[in-house]
């Protein structure tokens, strides 16, 4: 009995003790997974560039998607983080300003401004000082040379710039869509990669309308590489095309051709 009892107890033993190594690994395990996802977080952090919008602006969209829609918050006032692609920040200005005796809303048009940052860099959008209505209506008028793009040592950095046009008064305005439209145009500022096609055309109709509203639009066109610019977008949604829309395409093409 007495050695049926030490066996038992032997075997307990090595049994607690072998749980107490299987915890220990699984917890050391543990903890390591959770100090490389810590780092591995700080890593893209510090990798990542981030945005200053001007004060008493709006963030309206980000690289195509409404402000409201992003799948995280931007805090007023706050830094926008940015990875090392080409973003599109479409922003405006909303401010109290002296109207003769009286104080008077200011709100800007849409503006859309494309840019690379690069990785870590801090940037910030200045606009100056409006305190009258002259001023801010001045300013809305012709802001492309009064607005600036600048890195933490306050050099000027290079980006494209437009008006994202609109007609009349629009209540419940989809920002997101009129971007879309505007990034099929052949202005500076477009981006083509946020122009919601997704695919190069389902249909001939589909592809036509690639162009559409160009009398809207394309007043921000950089007339002079209309041509160049056009051919590359081509060229890019052929390429992203399934071979199904490719054919498609060309026979839309060869049909246009024969006209």
């Amino acid at each position: 009995m007495r050695s049926l009892l030490n066996d038992f107890f032997s075997l307990s033993e090595r049994s607690r003790l072998h749980h107490r190594t299987w915890l220990n690994r699984l917890l050391a395990s543990t903890l390591g997974f959770f100090m490389v996802a810590s780092v591995s977080a700080a890593e893209s952090r510090a990798e990542q560039a981030t945005l200053q919008l001007p004060v008493k602006s709006e963030l309206l969209v980000l690289d195509g998607t409404n402000a409201k829609d992003l799948d995280f918050k931007v805090e007023a006032n706050g830094p926008i983080s940015l990875t090392n692609v080409r973003h599109q920040i479409v922003f405006q200005l909303s401010d109290t300003v002296t109207n003769g005796g009286d104080r008077s809303r200011f709100t800007s048009k849409p503006f859309v401004l494309t840019f690379h940052p690069a990785t870590g860099k801090h940037y910030s959008i200045d606009v100056p000082n409006l305190r009258d209505i002259r001023q801010a209506e001045a300013f809305n008028n012709n802001p492309t040379s009064k607005i600036s793009l600048k890195d933490d040592k306050g050099e000027a950095v290079p980006y494209e710039f437009a008006i994202l046009p609109s007609k009349g008064i629009q209540f419940g305005r989809n920002y997101a869509a009129d971007v879309q439209k505007f990034n099929r145009t052949n202005s500076p500022a477009a981006a083509s990669e946020f122009s919601g096609m997704g695919v190069f055309a389902e249909t001939n109709t589909g592809f036509a309308n690639a162009t559409q509203n160009e009398e809207t639009y394309g007043s921000a066109a950089n007339k002079n590489d209309e041509a160049n610019i056009s051919a590359s977008m081509l060229r890019y949604w052929f390429e992203k095309a399934d071979p199904k829309t490719r054919k498609a395409f060309v026979n839309w093409a060869r049909e246009q051709v024969s006209q």
